[in-house]
């Protein structure tokens, strides 16, 4: 029942070199900085392990002080196996201990392990589907132990006595659990040994078709970057070379499958190069370096993304490439950003980026539920402004303003005319949309906005054309459309393609600011210390008074009179009417 564990893939909590628990007292090297002589009780009222040995509730009590002290967790975990022969006395710490890490796949599989001892084989399932069909780990060691047991209980109650229909019922349900971990886990470099087991099976089977499927396999596995593909194509050969009358057949599909062989052998040297670098890995999966339809592309950087997840579930910027991946299944994103929501609940970011999905996708109920459970959970100014937005795009609030018209024309024509000569400053562009910001006139400028990009140098845009999204999150008088506003997004991108605040979840901050106002979790503190921070003004840059004031100084504006003159003219540029 029992295998030797492999730990070839990274993960969160896994075996250390030595354990943090030995047969003596706690070794204290790194850990919690417990005192063996200081026996404290917990404090909480429903301590689990109330009436416990003192030496255990003083490693619980250690862990939860620190809850992310991995040392202390390990210390307390090791001790309930050491402590609890019955999967009933350790299960509740198990439970415990798997909320604080849940992509542990180590401690999933050794909690199947021991209910699997116990024969609590209902208990193995929920932990399966929990571990690997809710939580998605893509973890090899746990998939080959969730097909061990599959056979157990499957395969390894048939006897001589049962019938054809249940032994073919029972090779369809091992069948489609190999293929499900292969779907799973399959593109994985250390995923050769689950290949071969699923040959191994395939060959048992006595049909005189099973050919036909063991050869689909084999060149299914010969054609992902694995380990060990020189000794599997042997065996290939040899399969192919066992059939009789199947030398020229075999020949031919030789020398088709040899390329891709040598093709899967090249790129597994540079993926396994890459396996632990993660950003590196995914923007790899990413270029899809084997050229493989989209489907098969999708599940290999799916991988990526999961394996990324299982040791970094608190990146938001991966929980949005994964969601992203998923699209246009619109279903499928959501299911990730539910996840993400899950791993992250006061993360800002995340929630309101789960908002805009729905929202661009017309599901405004679902998107609105995301904002009230936010507030619910984690109420804060910044998420009340995000909903505001968000009700104004979404129920067709408007926002008039009364503004005389005394003046207003004059003013026009000032900035139209500075604008000529000023239309490369960003100060001065600014202030001019400042001055339209207060006329509510969303033609003119739109117009502005798009005159000045076309000609501005990229160099000095980017104050321009964050002014520019800011005003369809806020100030257009029709609520906004946040369909404009990702256009807009994807146009600054391409605009500013060296600008790394302008890509991935970084380039939707602007969406979730609001002057000095940011959400001060943990994680997206985390999120900002590791892809940068917003500029000096989080709502976005500000035209400097000074600068203006200069600008305009140096501006050659006519005289009082002239401008009147031009006022009251018909047509022409000085009408205000913007190109």
């Amino acid at each position: 029942m029992l295998s030797d564990d492999s730990s070839e893939e990274d993960e969160p909590i896994s075996v250390p070199t030595q354990h943090a628990v030995t047969h003596g007292d706690v070794d204290m090297g790194g850990g919690g900085g417990l005192d063996d002589d200081n026996e404290e009780d917990a404090s909480a009222a429903d301590d689990p392990t109330k009436g416990k040995h003192p030496k255990l509730r003083r490693l619980y009590a250690a862990a939860r002080k620190e809850p992310w002290n991995i040392d202390a967790w390990l210390n307390f975990i090791y001790e309930v196996q050491q402590s609890f022969q019955h999967v009933e006395e350790a299960r509740p710490f198990y439970v415990i201990f798997l909320e604080q890490f849940p992509t542990s796949a180590y401690w999933w599989k050794q909690y199947a392990d021991h209910e699997w001892r116990a024969n609590q084989l209902e208990n193995v399932r929920e932990i399966f589907n929990k571990a690997l069909h809710e939580l998605k780990l893509p973890h090899v060691d746990l998939w080959s132990f969730y097909l061990q047991f599959t056979k157990s209980t499957v395969m390894d109650v048939l006897t001589d006595a049962s019938s054809p229909e249940d032994k073919k019922r029972a090779r369809q349900t091992m069948a489609e659990a190999f293929e499900t971990a292969l779907d799973r886990v399959g593109m994985s470099i250390h995923s050769n040994g689950i290949w071969t087991q699923y040959l191994h099976f395939l060959k048992d089977d006595k049909e005189p078709t099973a050919i036909f499927s063991i050869r689909k396999v084999f060149q299914r596995a010969l054609s992902i970057p694995i380990f060990h593909l020189d000794t599997l194509w042997k065996e290939y050969e040899q399969f192919e070379k066992a059939i009789p009358n199947n030398e020229v057949l075999a020949q031919n599909v030789f020398k088709v499958l040899r390329p891709k062989v040598d093709a899967a052998k090249a790129i597994f040297k540079d993926r396994k190069a890459l396996i632990d670098a993660w950003n590196q890995w995914i923007e790899f999966e990413l270029a899809n370096p084997e050229r493989v339809e989209r489907p098969k592309w999708k599940a290999k950087v799916r991988y990526a993304l999961e394996s990324c997840l299982a040791c970094r579930r608190f990146s938001a910027e991966v929980w949005f490439q994964y969601a992203m991946l998923e699209l246009p299944d619109v279903a499928a994103a959501s299911a990730v950003f539910r996840l993400a929501v899950a791993a992250m609940p006061q993360s800002c970011l995340v929630r309101f980026a789960f908002a805009d999905h729905l929202e661009t996708h017309a599901l405004v109920d679902d998107a609105r539920a995301v904002y009230e459970a936010a507030l619910e959970a984690h109420p804060s100014a910044i998420t009340y402004i995000t909903y505001m937005r968000f009700a104004r795009r979404a129920f067709g609030n408007k926002f008039h303003g009364g503004i005389g018209d005394d003046g207003k024309q004059i003013a026009l024509n000032i900035f139209e005319l500075g604008l000529k000569k000023f239309i490369h400053e960003p100060e001065f562009v600014l202030s001019y949309v400042d001055f339209l910001g207060h006329t509510n006139d969303d033609n003119n400028m739109r117009s502005l906005f798009e005159k000045v990009l076309s000609v501005m140098p990229p160099a000095v845009s980017k104050p321009v054309w964050d002014r520019f999204i800011r005003f369809e999150q806020t100030m257009a008088t029709n609520g906004g459309d946040l369909t404009s506003v990702i256009r807009l997004e994807q146009r600054r991108a391409a605009a500013l393609p060296d600008d790394s605040t302008t890509k991935g979840l970084l380039g939707l901050v602007d969406r979730y600011v609001w002057m000095h106002l940011l959400q001060d979790s943990k994680s997206d503190a985390l999120f900002f210390a590791t892809y940068g921070t917003l500029a000096a003004s989080p709502a976005g840059p500000v035209a400097d008074p000074d600068m203006v004031f200069q600008a305009l100084c140096r501006a050659d504006f006519p005289l009082r009179e002239d401008v009147e003159r031009l006022d009251a003219m018909d047509g022409g540029e000085a009408n205000g009417k913007l190109d």
